[in-house]
Formats: C-alpha cells, sequence, structure tokens
C-alpha cells in the first residue's frame, strides 16, 4: 500500500535529517492512518504547501485505542523518536481517542511530485505507488 503524509516543515525536517524517526497521528475518529498502514508500505512526505519530495518505508507500525494513561506511556516511550518528549506539548493529545505510530526506515529525499492540494487532510492512502 502507498500513502502521502502531509507535514509541517518543522517535522518533515527532523525526519529527513534522522532525529525523528516515528511518525505519529493521534485523533478523535478512526481516520487514516489509523488501521490503514502496514509494515513494508511506502509513505510519500510532503511538506505543507509544497509538492512530494521524500519517501520512507514502514519498518513497524503500533494503533492505540488511547486513554490519558496510554498517551503518557507513549510519550515516555516513544516521545523522543516522534520528536516531542515535554510533558506539556502531549496536553491536548490526551483528549484524543486513537493513535497512530509509524516508525520510518530507507527515508530518502526523490525527485519532485506534483500533487494537487490537500484541502486540510493530512493523510492520504492510495492504490499505487506515484512514481
Amino acid at each position: 500500500m502507498f500513502h502521502i503524509a502531509i507535514l509541517q516543515k518543522k517535522w518533515f525536517n527532523l525526519i529527513l535529517s534522522g532525529e525523528k524517526t516515528i511518525e505519529s497521528r493521534f485523533s478523535f475518529n478512526k481516520i487514516a492512518p489509523y488501521g490503514k498502514v502496514a509494515v513494508g508500505d511506502t509513505i510519500y512526505l510532503k511538506e505543507t504547501g509544497k509538492n512530494i519530495t521524500a519517501k520512507a518505508r514502514v519498518k513497524d507500525v503500533k494503533f492505540f485505542e488511547l486513554t490519558p494513561l496510554i498517551v503518557e506511556q507513549i510519550r515516555i516511550n516513544y516521545g523522543n523518536a516522534i520528536g516531542v518528549s515535554r510533558v506539556k506539548a502531549w496536553e491536548n493529545t490526551k483528549l484524543k481517542k486513537f493513535g497512530t505510530l509509524v516508525f520510518l526506515e530507507n527515508v530518502e529525499k526523490i525527485s519532485e511530485i506534483k500533487v494537487d492540494r490537500s484541502c486540510g487532510t493530512a493523510w492520504f492512502v492510495l492504490n499505487k505507488g506515484l512514481e
């Protein structure tokens, strides 16, 4: 399976530098990537407002039905790899109901792939690759 993950510049750059090795998504509803991403999938990485310029492979994935305690365990166990370990940064996440941790490997820059605007959607599931 293939995916497009749209990221703010800070997170996009941290993934490319190798400092951020887990992409996390938290939501109130069961929306992608929750239950939609699997080991071996390809994720195209797109910085907000730009075209796709990188991709990664899914090394591992974990899905959670969240409680405040589970969110705190995620913060402690994975916060550094997600790119945020400060307690205060996780306060809003404790209100969410579902979480997905996508462990990334083989992150690489690729030739730019033009895509249409996402209109607020931050994750897309694709049936085929874009290259």
